[in-house]
């Protein structure tokens, strides 16, 4: 059986232990290509205009595997960590899929949930992957080393931010799916790095740093995503860990409306130049990249003055 798995949206999160299952040959799995214009038209053709361009992106990529692929892995996904919980978008994902698809594609969707007990998380791998025909506790064994798998991968990335930067360093914060799908924020982090700056991004900081920036909340955030931005952000603005700050969100998304708020009032008198881009299906390559050349003008300016 052929796996189908989006190109979108977690994708970006979990990719090194999406690959290791891969390897693995848990199942035949096909990761649709990277993010075209096709794929973006196509996801804007499957969804209402309110939905937010990450979803629409996805929707062109799970078009894109239907004939090629016999299911679709699409979960349905509640929390990620304990009293924590992610975008609703991700809970409703797989009858998304559905009702913009139209058709009778078989979805993996396995509700996720770090809210339950251990014996509950494996009944309900069991029931949504027994399509797969592997036995429930091989399959829970290979997910366990999958997920320290994205624990080294994430302690690797931590290790940057205690180097010596090689130019001016930059945070790039924003959800993973808009920071490292080139087609839809035209390569941002090659372009800081052409133009002499080390781009950082929210992976690069330590779960530790993330916590101890988050702290400045005066209520804090149930949002997993959401809250690693902020205690990013405000890591930077205490530590003076970077030069600049460029949050990258999405329209459409009202979460990131709220994050976006809460770093600009705190950077607002900071010392830090920050600048926030929005995303859309109607942004312009050419107006993204002057803007982020004027921001490392300014950069190096500011060393003149």
């Amino acid at each position: 059986m052929r796996i189908g798995l989006p190109r979108a949206l977690l994708y970006f999160y979990f990719r090194p232990s999406l690959e290791y299952l891969d390897q693995e040959n848990i199942a035949e799995i096909l990761i649709s290509s990277a993010t075209n214009k096709r794929k973006l038209e196509q996801g804007l053709a499957l969804c209402d205009e309110e939905v937010c361009l990450p979803v629409k992106v996805l929707m062109g990529h799970v078009h894109s595997l239907l004939e090629e692929v016999d299911a679709l892995f699409v979960p349905r996904v509640i929390s990620l960590e304990k009293k924590r919980y992610i975008c609703p978008k991700f809970l409703g994902l797989p009858d998304m899929v559905r009702a913009g698809l139209g058709r009778k594609t078989p979805l993996i969707a396995p509700e996720i949930n770090a809210g339950w007990s251990k014996s509950r998380q494996l009944r309900e791998v069991a029931k949504s992957l027994r399509l797969l025909g592997v036995q429930p506790l091989k399959l829970w064994d290979a997910l366990n080393r999958a997920e320290e798998v994205q624990k080294q991968h994430r302690r690797q990335l931590a290790v940057a931010l205690d180097l010596p930067p090689a130019g001016k360093r930059v945070a790039v914060l924003g959800h993973a799916y808009n920071i490292f799908d080139e087609y839809l924020n035209f390569s941002i982090l090659k372009k800081l790095s052409l133009l002499g700056m080390e781009p950082v991004t929210v992976g690069n900081f330590s779960r530790d740093q993330i916590n101890q920036g988050a702290c400045g909340l005066s209520k804090d955030l149930f949002w997993s995503y959401g809250r690693e931005l902020v205690g990013a952000a405000f890591y930077c603005l205490n530590s003076r860990a970077v030069d600049g700050v460029i949050l990258v969100a999405s329209f459409g998304c009202g979460p990131d409306s709220l994050i976006t708020e809460i770093i600009g009032r705190r950077f607002s008198d900071s010392p830090i130049p920050l600048m926030s881009i929005i995303l859309d299906e109607h942004s312009s390559g050419i107006g993204l990249a002057t803007r982020v050349e004027a921001f490392v003008d300014m950069l190096n300016w500011r060393d003149m003055a």
